[in-house]
């Protein structure tokens, strides 16, 4: 029998395998009792007319459709799209499809995604850094259900989601500490997004480390910028220009910011690290490309992305645990701040 050109469907592997479209269906869905020799015989079906279930087909019989949402602030970003590869493969092996949404920041394009993903009835949803207050993010979250935050800001949505986070006033604290060991006592810090909990808690490890070594971070040196490209720190730096003579070590919310902070130190004549030490933080690709390489933050990425897709998934099959996961950070030490 020749292989037909149309799109095979169930009734063609009935037809093929001598049996009814109900046994087929119960073949692909592993369910009824039936005999060895029905299973092979459905199954050789399938493989000789090349059959390949509709997708609308499998979510009626299971009453999914089997996609999630995957809600990032920055596509741009290589954090994001790192964690973004770890949960499309930890999708795949579990025969889902991830839907990759940006929102880059903004809280209505953030709402907007929740909805849409609610149109089209996905299985499930992560959102990561949601920037949405916790009173619009947490009736989103309860209306949803199978949904994980990844470092989102608040404890409310916490008994219906899951949740994952980075240990990231402790990195910070790593940070802050080895430049104080190599001398270092003039410290600032670039943040992030002051919306973001992740600058807030790299901010509070930036003081917290300061403070317990005795020593009192100076609020006129503490500045801000958008971190998702290397304008921001570059930026922020020319920005502190008229104080770097007084500032010996430049803690930076990321390794972007960190990147454009020695492109400024650079235009200005100033020495890296020898005037002035700086830490990223992340470990992009970028830390180990710009010179000098970057000491920074290893902030396992994919690991990340894996993680809360497995913790989706447990969610989706019944398993509504109120956990948080922690991932702790490494500090790798490179040029930057010896």
């Amino acid at each position: 029998m020749s292989r037909p050109t149309r799109r095979v469907t169930i009734a063609d592997v009935a037809s093929y395998a001598g049996v009814t479209k109900t046994t087929v269906s119960r073949v692909l869905n592993n369910k009824g009792e039936l005999s060895p020799e029905t299973r092979a015989r459905v199954l050789q079906a399938v493989e000789h007319l090349g059959y390949r279930r509709s997708r609308i087909a499998r979510s009626l019989a299971t009453d999914q459709t089997f996609l999630l949402g995957l809600i990032v602030p920055s596509i741009s970003s290589e954090f994001f799209t790192e964690i973004a590869r770890g949960a499309e493969d930890a999708a795949w092996e579990n025969e889902y499809k991830i839907l990759l949404c940006n929102t880059e920041g903004d809280w209505d394009r953030e709402e907007g995604m929740f909805l849409f993903l609610e149109d089209i009835q996905a299985d499930g949803i992560v959102v990561c850094s949601p920037r949405l207050p916790e009173d619009r993010l947490m009736p989103l979250v309860e209306q949803f259900q199978n949904v994980v935050v990844v470092n989102g800001q608040g404890i409310a949505w916490r008994e219906l989601a899951g949740a994952i986070e980075t240990a990231d006033a402790e990195g910070m604290q790593l940070a802050v500490n080895h430049l104080l060991a190599s001398g270092r006592r003039n410290l600032t810090y670039v943040g992030g997004p002051p919306d973001a909990r992740v600058s807030t808690e790299r901010y509070l490890g930036f003081v917290n480390a300061l403070e317990a070594a005795g020593y009192a971070p100076n609020p006129a040196w503490h500045t801000t910028c958008h971190p998702a490209d290397l304008n921001g720190g570059y930026q922020a730096v020319r920005q502190l220009k008229h104080v770097l003579h007084e500032i010996d070590g430049l803690v930076c919310f990321n390794d972007l910011v960190a990147a454009g902070a020695l492109r400024a130190c650079a235009e200005l004549g100033i020495r890296v690290p020898d005037d002035i030490a700086i830490t990223g933080c992340d470990d992009i690709q970028l830390a180990t490309l710009v010179h000098p390489q970057l000491t920074t933050l290893q902030t396992p990425k994919h690991e990340i992305g894996a993680l809360a897709v497995k913790m989706l998934l447990e969610r989706i099959g019944g398993q509504r645990k109120h956990e948080t996961i922690i991932i702790h950070q490494r500090l790798i030490i490179r040029e930057s701040a010896p």
